[in-house]
């Protein structure tokens, strides 16, 4: 090799804030790459979502432009609507361009994965690995870049809630965690974690003031376009009434267990007491759990609740498991001994999405794959109770260790 380029591979560079030598800037811009060609390669795949749905939606704004909001033909959050209105005024391929901000959000997703683990991890290895895995997750590929799925968006902003609010910074965290619960509501599947914080004193009562100001601004622009303004705040209630036909869409969580298809109105009401319930239960143990609020518990609450709520709630899609994916990625870079969780719940959303891209069933019951997700929740909600004990004995070994060490210089 040439001593100008083995020097430049070991040159620290600076980007952006991040210090890396020219070996590692090399290795992501090469992952980036092959990321993108990955994309390009399944762009063209036109899922039922975006015939039925999508592009119906855009067919009302190209015709009738932003008037279009004024009526009820769509059941997204308003600030995805916006999205595809603007897509209509460009000069290119509606979906090539729906797909092409979905995927750019990815890419700035997966960096804020690798900062996320660089601050909780100090390794500048593991967060380049976070980067490049969740570029290349079956399920992150599968969602915009072949279904023409949002997940991104909200997902992006819960990763860039949580890291400010990781930093201290809780009134950024917490705008941010708004303009989140504006596009999805499925942002309130880790809401409790906000409450722990509340009672830790991480954040205070005004800190939650964002939530409701950045949804009112979300349906500000289709209520002045004339949609009525009781529909718009009702619009996630509207949403939740779709899918009555079934407990669980090609989701594995407890209703696949005692059946999906009977006793739909039963079931969706017990549910939804049931879960409330255990949510108290927890809430009310760990507001008592004498822990350190570390960014390692932060990242293990999101993922608890992501995970707990999404397998009791009737009406879970294939998709919900989308950002609790991201955080046990962040999670399992922490605690490498527990990889073994990302591998069975990556394989769980897969079946999912390959059952409805291909319209094949899957090999494996979901009967079965519900009581995989079952361990998997069961794995985390121990790791969670366990955790002041597993902190308090790391300190203890970190103690040890510097005291080790400062005899040797003695």
């Amino acid at each position: 090799m040439d001593q100008s380029v083995r020097k430049w591979m070991e040159k620290e560079i600076l980007v952006g804030r991040w210090k890396m030598r020219g070996a590692e800037l090399l290795f992501l811009t090469a992952l980036t790459a092959l990321a993108v060609l990955v994309r390009v390669q399944v762009r063209s795949f036109v899922a039922d979502d975006w015939s039925i749905y999508w592009s119906s939606w855009l067919l009302e704004f190209q015709t009738r432009g932003f008037s279009a909001l004024a009526d009820d033909f769509y059941d997204y959050a308003p600030p995805v609507m916006y999205l595809l209105y603007g897509i209509t005024r460009l000069p290119v391929n509606a979906m090539t361009a729906f797909k092409s901000v979905c995927c750019l959000l990815e890419f700035a997703g997966a960096a804020v994965i690798a900062g996320i683990v660089s601050e909780c991890t100090g390794s500048r290895r593991r967060a380049q690995f976070a980067y490049g895995l969740f570029l290349f997750l079956p399920t992150v590929i599968l969602n915009a870049a072949v279904w023409s799925q949002c997940d991104i968006i909200y997902t992006f902003l819960i990763l860039c809630s949580v890291r400010f609010l990781l930093k201290g910074k809780a009134w950024t965290g917490m705008w941010l965690y708004g303009a989140a619960f504006a596009v999805k509501l499925q942002t309130l599947f880790i809401f409790p974690f906000l409450v722990i914080l509340w009672v830790r004193r991480k954040v205070d009562l005004k800190h939650f003031l964002p939530i409701p100001v950045m949804y009112a601004l979300g349906i500000l622009p289709a209520w002045l376009a004339g949609r009525p303004l009781g529909e718009l705040i009702g619009i996630y209630a509207f949403q939740g009434s779709k899918d009555r036909w079934s407990l669980s869409i090609k989701f594995p969580n407890i209703y696949q267990i005692i059946g999906n298809q009977y006793f739909l109105d039963e079931y969706v009401g017990a549910g939804m007491y049931l879960i409330l319930g255990i949510l108290m239960l927890v809430l009310f143990v760990m507001a008592y759990q004498n822990v350190r609020v570390t960014k390692e518990y932060v990242i293990l609450m999101v993922l608890f609740f992501g995970l707990l709520t999404t397998y009791f709630l009737p009406h879970m899609h294939e998709r919900y498991l989308y950002l609790t994916d991201a955080f046990l990625l962040i999670y399992v870079l922490i605690r490498p001994e527990r990889f073994w969780l990302f591998i069975a719940t990556g394989f769980l959303t897969v079946v999912g999405y390959g059952e409805y891209l291909t319209k094949h069933p899957p090999c494996v019951p979901y009967g079965v794959l519900a009581f995989v997700q079952l361990a998997v929740l069961v794995a985390i909600g121990l790791d969670l109770y366990r955790y002041p004990r597993y902190e308090g004995d790391r300190q203890k070994l970190d103690a040890k260790e510097e005291g080790r060490i400062g005899d040797a210089c003695g």
